[in-house]
């Protein structure tokens, strides 16, 4: 049977990406690879809508979000952390693990935290130098205000890190036009490549700090890797192989339009969440992102059998909740390399192993609600990106 990933991360990697996965190994410390690395560069400044650097690191997302912070700061520095799950939290968790005194501002997880309540912190914890912000949480569904957040940290002084891993390729950041300082993002989401690399990009203000920031860093020296960059190399051995991908699947991204891009990725979100209304079931987040949609598990349900059915007899993998939502929430992920055809694969699949264990869902509902969302609009279906 035939197996489709539709979880936050990783997600379908095209067959164009697989394709350059694929061929044979070429030598970093060439012209060859380095026109790959500069062209794969623009391609993602592009998307983000900068002309800053951005910086290519081989580690997961964590590593750049790690990177952030040993290049900002120096130990006994404070700094305010927004946290509504798994992955704001881990902002925290960094900045403890090297000496920076985080303050909090922590909400119940699915909500969204307020400007308001951000701009509270700031105010209480005048000396923070670096606000920590998760766009997308991808362990709630949730979307944070970052824009606005930012824009208050900035009227204090105080420097911006976005945590983008989950929303890079669905929203469109407009960094060079937001009051963003840092946004990192990593290659297994939006970017539909496998694991393995993460990206690190920073404004004028942002790098400042990195001027007087005294925490050890040696791998993770972003002005070493700004250095590199303007040769068209890496300080240290690059994942090669998944730098192609990346130039690959930015290829493809910029084909179909960066516009476009984010217009899909909304065009999927309202299908999969008409579904999953359709089937009388209530969203988890407060205000849900494009990125996945997350749905209480339904009183009578057996979660992981849901879980399990859907891939085993539909083929189709979801995931279940992190943490302190484990066998709470089902996260369905529509982040990335997906079409219309592949989201009623996914609602028909979920509506298919609710009723087989245990729910109380109408035969058709969620499949009919989807494409009824697909046809309001009154265009046609989004295409896979080619």
């Amino acid at each position: 049977m035939k197996r489709v990933l539709f979880t936050p991360g990783p997600t379908e990697v095209p067959a164009e990406v697989l394709q350059a996965m694929s061929k044979p190994l070429i030598h970093h410390r060439t012209d060859e690879y380095r026109q790959y690395f500069l062209e794969t560069t623009r391609l993602m400044q592009e998307h983000l809508g900068t002309q800053e650097p951005a910086l290519t690191l081989s580690c997961s997302g964590s590593g750049a979000m790690e990177a952030a912070v040993v290049n900002l700061l120096s130990a006994g520095d404070e700094a305010i952390v927004v946290e509504g799950g798994k992955f704001g939290d881990r902002w925290r968790a960094i900045c403890q693990a090297y000496g920076v005194r985080a303050h909090t501002v922590s909400v119940e997880w699915g909500r969204v935290a307020t400007v308001e309540e951000a701009e509270s912190a700031l105010a209480a914890h005048p000396g923070a130098k670096v606000l920590f912000l998760t766009h997308s949480e991808t362990s709630t569904g949730a979307l944070f205000p970052v824009h606005d957040m930012a824009r208050a940290a900035r009227a204090r002084g105080v420097v911006t890190v976005v945590d983008a891993i989950t929303s890079f390729g669905v929203y469109d950041l407009h960094f060079d036009r937001s009051d963003l300082d840092v946004v990192v993002w990593g290659s297994q989401k939006g970017m539909m490549i496998p694991p393995g690399l993460g990206f690190v990009c920073l404004g004028p203000r942002a790098w400042e700090l990195v001027k007087e920031a005294k925490l050890p860093r040696f791998y993770w020296n972003l002005a070493q890797a700004r250095t590199s960059l303007e040769a068209g190399d890496t300080p240290f051995t690059p994942a090669i192989t998944l730098v192609l991908a990346a130039r690959a699947a930015m290829l493809l991204l910029q084909k179909e339009g960066r516009e476009q891009v984010f217009a899909r990725h909304q065009r999927n979100a309202d299908a999969t969440r008409a579904a999953v209304r359709a089937l009388g079931l209530p969203l988890f987040a407060e205000v849900p992102s494009n990125t996945l949609t997350a749905v209480a598990v339904p009183p009578g349900v057996d979660s992981s059998g849901v879980l399990k059915g859907m891939e085993s007899q539909y083929g189709v993998k979801i995931a279940g909740g992190q943490d302190r939502l484990k066998g709470k929430i089902f996260r369905l992920g529509h982040i990335g390399y997906y079409d219309e055809g592949d989201i009623l694969r996914l609602v028909g699949a979920f509506e298919a192993a609710l009723h087989d264990h245990g729910g109380r869902v109408e035969p058709g509902a969620a499949v009919r609600a989807a494409q009824q969302s697909y046809r309001s609009l009154q265009a046609p279906a989004a295409a896979r990106v080619r």
